[in-house]
């Protein structure tokens, strides 16, 4: 494989972490949403709490999706994707522990 074909899967990769982020954040924001206008009328609070979570601490909850899309690349062979995506879940971890950072020094 060539170099620049390389580079090309691993910006892929990068491209892959970043579209399952937003596919998670959509369907937990959904299900979210649902679940708070059913409110009202159940005694319901599942998804709202994840959602929660999910959002502010992407950096760890993204391991749930992450690990299996990364162990079935290696299973496939397709290791410059999996560089890429492994590149693209360091780069959100870093981001949004540099987010926590500074929420954290504003607010003291």
């Amino acid at each position: 494989m060539s170099r620049r074909n390389e580079f090309s899967y691993v910006i892929g990769g990068i491209f892959l972490v970043l579209g399952m982020h937003i596919i998670a954040t959509l369907i937990l924001g959904i299900l979210a949403y649902i679940e708070l206008m059913l409110a009202s009328q159940y005694n319901i609070r599942f998804f709202q709490p994840i959602f929660g979570i999910y959002f502010l601490g992407i950096g760890m909850t993204q391991l749930v999706y992450i690990i299996p899309v990364i162990y079935r690349l290696k299973r496939q062979e397709k290791f410059a994707l999996m560089k890429g995506v492994i590149i693209g879940a360091i780069l959100t971890a870093l981001l949004n522990s540099a987010c926590w950072i500074w929420f954290k020094n504003l607010t003291s």
